[in-house]
């Protein structure tokens, strides 16, 4: 029985010291990762949006969203948003415009309705800051650029275009 045993423990240390040496064996020849993942690194350049209580889910502001994270990704400027709460009104809406106007906002980005009428109203006492708006009227002051879309692909390319250029230009 002892000799039994004996050719037992042999066959078991042979076995794991085969799975052993093949865990190191693959261990060894596996291929190293080329690129070591990273966070991205994003310049000191800011484009804000101003949404109304729907934030960026909302229809209106889901393309202009869209178009500036596509510019953020090509320029590697920041973008943020702020969403209305309260009443939805453009008095209101103001106050937070202004939230943006302190935060150093390279771009202030207005989406359609209380966010776009806020802005307007603000434009003339602000003409260093620089808005867009998408669609509604002509602006009436320099400051603000009006961008005239037929359909949701054309709104997220244009916002895409308009911010990413902002974004490059300012740092």
């Amino acid at each position: 029985m002892t000799n039994r045993w004996r050719r037992r423990e042999k066959l078991i240390a042979a076995g794991a010291g085969g799975v052993l040496a093949v865990v190191l064996v693959a261990w060894a020849v596996w291929p190293a990762s080329e690129v070591e993942p990273r966070a991205r690194e994003y310049r000191n350049v800011t484009a804000c949006l101003l949404t109304d209580r729907q934030g960026v889910a909302g229809a209106e502001a889901a393309p202009v969203w869209a178009g500036m994270q596509a510019a953020s990704a090509r320029t590697h400027g920041q973008v943020r948003y702020l969403a209305v709460t309260g009443d939805q009104s453009a008095t209101n809406a103001q106050a937070f415009a202004g939230t943006l106007l302190a935060g150093r906002c390279a771009v202030i980005v207005a989406a359609p309705g209380i966010a776009d009428n806020a802005v307007r109203a603000l434009a003339g006492r602000y003409p260093a800051q620089q808005f867009l708006v998408v669609g509604g009227a002509s602006p009436t002051t320099g400051n603000v650029t009006r961008l005239a879309s037929s359909s949701i692909s054309d709104t997220t390319a244009q916002v895409s275009t308009a911010v990413g250029d902002r974004l490059a230009a300012d740092d």
